[in-house]
């Protein structure tokens, strides 16, 4: 009877023991419940504009990003791109050994100083480098020319054909330059943008065209959108090959501009395409000073307007 008295306790205890532990057991999870914070950084990240070389040889418009503030940190930041460059189908331009030694920054100006590995730039895009740097520096608003030492000594000429550089360097440089000269007297140079396609994305290509012509610049600027050859050579401006300019004029620092009714993409809807009032007024900014752009047709005012940023 004693026996059967203790084995009883015995499993009593045991029983007891064994929901004690389950009990525990799940009170204390098998992992600590940690919370975490996330915390996000509140960046406004900038456009960073650059100049590279695209597929088809073409110095063209890549826009990047920054959250950079002090100017001469947004130099450096475009000049590694133009160094080191890793945007799909677009190529850097300076030679990859290439360090920036200075950067000085007066007024309007930009002073860059770079290693002698500059100088190994290949001869067939030498030039198209010295545009690359031009045009993506002055890019920065108030920023108009640019100067170039290596290893603190003016770089005169090009590298490899000794071309003469005259500084400052400005927009006026040129860039992608189409020559049609017969002479060296009333030298001209006209900027116009162009649109482009890479993986489905549309970039923009400058081309500067040195001419002899004495006609104004919105003549050629529009010619130059709705010519066909310009598609042949892959560079596009979803301009009509019909749009015609009506009438223009400049009023302080507003340019207005009336077209017939073929700069409509729809002529049903009445909507001037993106791209062409990219093209266009990109290349009336280039080429004329002005803040503003207003597109007009015979009919209709004040189609669409477009501020300088």
């Amino acid at each position: 009877m004693n026996m059967i008295k203790k084995w009883t306790i015995n499993k009593i205890v045991v029983a007891s023991v064994s929901l004690l532990l389950l009990f525990m057991f799940y009170l204390i999870p098998a992992k600590p419940n940690i919370e975490t914070e996330v915390i996000e950084r509140d960046e406004v990240l900038k456009e960073n504009v650059v100049y590279l070389l695209d597929n088809d040889n073409y110095v063209s418009r890549v826009v990047t990003y920054y959250d950079k503030t002090d100017i001469k940190d947004i130099i450096r930041n475009k000049i590694d791109i133009l160094t080191n460059s890793d945007k799909k189908n677009f190529y850097s331009l300076i030679p990859k050994d290439t360090k920036l030694n200075d950067v000085k920054v007066e007024k309007d100006a930009v002073y860059l100083d770079f290693s002698s590995e500059i100088l190994t730039v290949n001869k067939y895009i030498e030039e198209e480098m010295i545009e690359a740097i031009v045009y993506s520096v002055t890019e920065i608003n108030g920023i108009n020319s640019v100067y170039i030492t290596v290893d603190s000594k003016e770089l005169k000429t090009l590298p490899n054909s000794s071309k003469e550089l005259n500084y400052p360097l400005t927009r006026k440089y040129g860039i992608n330059k189409k020559y049609n000269i017969d002479s060296f007297d009333n030298i001209d140079t006209t900027t116009v943008f162009f649109s482009k396609t890479s993986d489905d994305d549309i970039y923009y290509v400058p081309v500067t065209y040195v001419t002899n012509t004495s006609g104004e610049k919105i003549d050629i600027i529009i010619e130059e959108l709705k010519s066909s050859i310009n598609s042949q050579d892959n560079l596009n401006s979803f301009v009509s090959n019909m749009v015609e300019v009506v009438d223009y004029n400049i009023d302080k620092d507003k340019f207005n501009l009336v077209f017939n009714e073929y700069i409509f993409g729809d002529l049903e809807k009445n909507v001037i395409l993106e791209e062409v009032k990219y093209v266009i007024s990109a290349s009336i900014f280039e080429n004329y000073d002005v803040k503003k752009i207003v597109f007009n047709t015979k009919d209709q005012k004040n189609v669409a307007e477009i501020v300088k940023k």
